[in-house]
């Protein structure tokens, strides 16, 4: 790989919690040079600016509901919903890097596939990143995080990410 072979102004890496992301995200921004956009910094921003009555899967949370009593079903639906609330949020960012030619990567679980495949400007990559197995998914994130074996999120990841289309995995160059 060499930097200047860089083809992408916008390179989105979307995926499920646990399956190296920010990982990969942050390596190849230390190696071209470039920031790192945290999809969930764009979700902080929002719900701090917004009421549940206009995004309430941004406010999901905020109503005392607790991620683990909702199982692996109920977390996978906010999980989607999220990502489809937050798409105006990424294009409008998106558009902006596209316009200035400020080459950014974008990473996050809420990437929905809707978004990368919105886009047919050449200078826009997307990359969803998979992991099937669950152990590996929970030593990514006893890793990440220490603490607890995370059987539970685990799952959830495991069941987001069999909602990917096969068409949309890591290419050969980036």
């Amino acid at each position: 790989m060499n930097k200047s072979d860089r083809k992408w102004i916008v390179l989105i890496i979307g995926g499920a919690s646990g399956t190296g992301k920010s990982t990969i995200a942050y390596e190849l921004a230390n190696y071209y040079g470039v920031n790192v956009l945290e999809v969930d910094d764009i979700g902080q921003a929002l719900k701090a600016s917004t009421t549940k009555e206009y995004l309430p899967m941004t406010h999901y949370w905020s109503n005392g509901i607790n991620w683990k009593d909702i199982g692996v079903e109920g977390n996978l639906n906010w999980l989607k919903n999220m990502s489809i609330e937050i798409i105006p949020a990424l294009k409008a960012v998106i558009e902006r890097h596209i316009e200035d030619k400020l080459p950014i990567i974008i990473e996050g679980d809420f990437v929905h596939p809707e978004l990368m495949l919105s886009f047919t400007d050449s200078g826009i990559l997307s990359l969803f990143i998979t992991e099937s197995d669950k152990n590996q998914i929970i030593q990514n994130y006893l890793a990440r995080e220490g603490g607890d074996l995370q059987n539970y999120r685990a799952e959830i990841s495991c069941a987001y990410n069999e909602c990917v289309p096969p068409t949309l995995n890591l290419p050969e160059k980036v």
